[in-house]
């Protein structure tokens, strides 16, 4: 099989035009609520719907690139995600919208996890976690941009000619993938089936362990941003602008990672990447709970967001090589895992604000992850 190298920079635009396409619909909501003469609430569910079947979608799509090249399903992933998105610039109504983004999400879902898993087949372990780190550029800058561009974009053009852009900029983007998975020819028969593969990766105690805290991380990390940028207007009563900036510094911090991280492995090692980041996300959480000065503010979240990467990236790393003779199960299980704990915390999140309030829901997401931390430093690395 054919080194990583000459297939990242591609596989990083996957990775970019799928988080574009989780992000783009957000500063649109408004404008296809007005269209469709519907809520915003409405509106909605074409984020969600997304979010939705992405997930689930791992189940399908990880056994499928262990069955069919993995590669080869990145490339169809990419061709009909572009074909989804560029179909819903025309939906007639918000009920097919929703749909047509539903099966977008769908077919993202074969985009990162799977390439992941192409990365960990043809990348040393060794060298793996730089790697996933350059490749992570991709979605690090789906986040800080692809909002933004498409809220702009949506005043001059309209959401539509957005969509469109985005299907047809995915279409393109399938064909180098395409050739290339031709070139890889097909892969190795499996002997065993998708299903006998899925319980084969659960029967193991460390998958399960690593499954467990990806979904905790899920549920605490992952799930706390909106929450962080409500408690900004509602608790300092900041604009929606200056709030958008002060989380967009997390990004920030997320790039600063994606540059650097092989020099972070190998001062640190996954223990110390682990330890560092964990006891940031505590130190972010902690400090949103203690409501830091407005100066601080952006100091406080580019902290959470390079925290989060430095422990997430090791996380991941280990995720590619759960099932090393499966191993787009393996990453379809953690993507699965991990956005599961997000639905989850988000909803428990929700359910706890009236109570806790805003600082308290910080507090006590610090002291879980505080136990995650723990439970992941401490964890076997293998």
């Amino acid at each position: 099989m054919p080194p990583a190298a000459p297939l990242l920079p591609v596989l990083i635009l996957a990775a970019f035009l799928s988080g574009a396409g989780m992000r783009v619909a957000d500063p649109l909501l408004a404008a296809i609520a007005r269209d469709f003469a519907a809520t915003i609430s409405a509106a909605a569910a074409t984020v969600a719907g997304f979010t939705f079947a992405y997930g689930l979608a791992q189940l399908v799509l990880g056994p499928v690139g262990d069955r069919f090249g993995k590669l080869r399903l990145i490339a169809v992933s990419m061709a009909l995600y572009g074909a989804a998105t560029a179909a819903a610039a025309a939906a007639p109504g918000l009920g097919s919208l929703v749909a047509l983004r539903c099966l977008a999400g769908a077919f993202a879902g074969g985009l990162i996890p799977v390439a992941i898993a192409l990365i960990g087949d043809t990348t040393a372990y060794a060298e793996r976690q730089a790697t996933l780190g350059r490749f992570m550029t991709g979605m690090v800058l789906a986040n800080l941009v692809a909002a933004p561009v498409s809220g702009v974009a949506g005043d001059v053009v309209g959401w539509r000619p957005v969509f469109a852009a985005l299907g047809l900029a995915a279409l393109a983007a399938a064909f180098p993938l395409g050739r290339a998975a031709s070139a890889m020819g097909p892969p190795p028969h499996q002997g065993f089936s998708a299903v006998a593969r899925t319980l084969g990766i659960l029967a193991r105690p460390s998958a399960r362990r690593l499954l467990v805290l990806a979904g905790i991380e899920g549920g605490v990390a992952f799930a706390a941003p909106p929450f962080i940028g409500a408690f900004l207007v509602e608790g300092y009563g900041l604009s929606y602008s200056i709030a958008g900036l002060v989380l967009g510094a997390a990004g920030v911090g997320a790039l600063l990672y994606t540059r650097i991280a092989g020099r972070l492995v190998a001062r640190f090692g996954e223990r110390g990447l682990l330890a560092g980041g964990g006891l940031g996300l505590v130190a972010w959480l902690a400090s949103f709970a203690a409501a830091p000065p407005v100066p601080w503010l952006g100091v406080v979240s580019f902290l959470g967001g390079l925290s989060l990467v430095c422990f997430h990236g090791v996380l991941q790393a280990r995720g590619s090589e759960m099932a090393p003779e499966s191993r787009a199960t393996g990453m379809a299980l953690f993507a699965f895992a991990l956005f599961v704990g997000q639905g989850l915390g988000a909803a428990l999140a929700g359910l706890a604000l009236p109570v806790l309030g805003f600082r308290g829901l910080f507090a006590a997401a610090s002291l879980v992850m505080a136990g995650l931390a723990l439970a992941a430093r401490f964890s076997p690395a293998r």
